[in-house]
Parts: structure tokens; C-alpha cells; sequence
């Protein structure tokens, strides 16, 4: 009874010199410096979200959108300034249409005429060029000019640009434009060369 009595006093003054509350927190019994780091730490975290704001804040200001805008239109721009050939044949086919298109049409025709004859022809035979100029001829002077009109005349019959009106369009270049192109370039073709007494073999091919 006496030893218990003893134990029960020793707890009493030990609970006196030091509260309960230090108990429960084993920082303030190591080092109140702990203390004192662990509080400056929790302060600098709960100020870390202002700082988030005011980055976020400058992140989404207009200055900088409309940098960001500048910087990507200045970009696009000097993109496009690279391609200044195709600024240059856009601007050519707005002022000048018909003779842009049968300068290209013509190009196209020669180009198409030289490379058939360097695949066909062997390394000893020399160009035609007789024949690449009628290639030319008929692009700049005839397929050229009619394709411009037969556009045109078809986006005044056909002005939408929907399923039906395209496949209007594919329709009437093959029954019409098509066939009536071919016989005019082989019989030009063919009138060019001299042989008026082929002109209906070369028709039917």
C-alpha cells in the first residue's frame, strides 16, 4: 500500500514540472529549435498558394497573350514569305487568269513531253523538239484558255460546292469536255504532222 502511494506521488510532481501537452509532442521534448523550424516551415507552405496565384496571374495576363499572338502571327508571316514563288503565281492568276494558266499548262505540256521521250527514247537519239513544241503550243494556245472557260462556266451552272453539284461537275467534264478535248488535240496533232489520211485512226485511239 505504501509502495503504491509512493509511485502515485512521483507521478504527481512529474506531471507538475512538465504539462501534458509536451508529453504528447516529442519535438518540444528534443529541441525547441524543431519547434520553432517546424512553425516557419507550415508558414512558408501556406504562403506558397500566393505564389502560385501571382504566377498563375502573370501566366493568364493579356500582355502576354497578346505577345504570344504577335510572336505566331510574325512567324506565320515570315513562313509564308518563304513561299514567295506561290504568293507571286496566286497574285499572276488573280490579275492575269487565262495567261497564267496557259503559261502553266504549256510547262506542263513540256514537261510531260520530255520526260515521255527520255524514258522511251535510247541514250544516242536525240530530242524532238519539233514535237515538244506542238506539246507546248496546244497547252498555251488551246487547253489553257479552254480550261479557264469550262470552270468558270461550270461554277455558274454548279455554284454550290456540296456532293451533288461535284459529282455534276465530274459528269459533265466527262461526257463533254473530255471526249471533245481529245479529238481536238489528235487531230491537231495529227494536222501539225501531215498525216490528214490518219486523222480518223488517230481520233479513234
Amino acid at each position: 500500500m505504501s509502495g503504491s502511494l509512493r509511485r502515485f506521488a512521483a507521478i504527481t510532481r512529474l506531471s507538475q514540472k512538465q504539462p501534458f501537452a509536451d508529453l504528447a509532442d516529442p519535438i518540444n521534448r528534443i529541441h525547441p529549435f524543431l519547434k520553432n523550424g517546424t512553425k516557419t516551415q507550415a508558414r512558408e507552405y501556406v504562403r506558397f498558394p500566393n505564389v502560385v496565384r501571382k504566377v498563375r496571374e502573370y501566366a493568364i495576363s493579356p500582355s502576354l497573350f497578346s505577345s504570344s499572338f504577335s510572336s505566331s502571327s510574325s512567324s506565320s508571316t515570315a513562313s509564308f514569305g518563304k513561299l514567295g514563288f506561290v504568293g507571286w503565281y496566286l497574285g499572276m492568276v488573280k490579275s492575269w487568269p487565262v495567261l497564267t494558266k496557259s503559261v502553266t499548262s504549256s510547262a506542263i505540256y513540256v514537261a510531260a513531253d520530255l520526260s515521255s521521250q527520255t524514258i522511251s527514247k535510247s541514250t544516242s537519239e536525240p530530242y524532238d523538239l519539233v514535237r515538244t513544241s506542238r506539246m507546248a503550243g496546244y497547252g498555251l494556245l488551246i487547253l489553257g484558255p479552254s480550261l479557264h472557260l469550262w470552270f468558270n462556266l461550270m461554277s455558274k451552272l454548279f455554284p454550290k460546292r456540296d456532293l451533288i453539284s461535284t459529282l455534276k461537275k465530274m459528269a459533265m467534264g466527262q461526257l463533254l469536255y473530255g471526249p471533245t478535248m481529245t479529238a481536238v488535240f489528235f487531230s491537231l496533232n495529227a494536222r501539225l504532222q501531215g498525216k490528214e489520211h490518219n486523222l480518223s485512226l488517230h481520233v479513234a485511239r
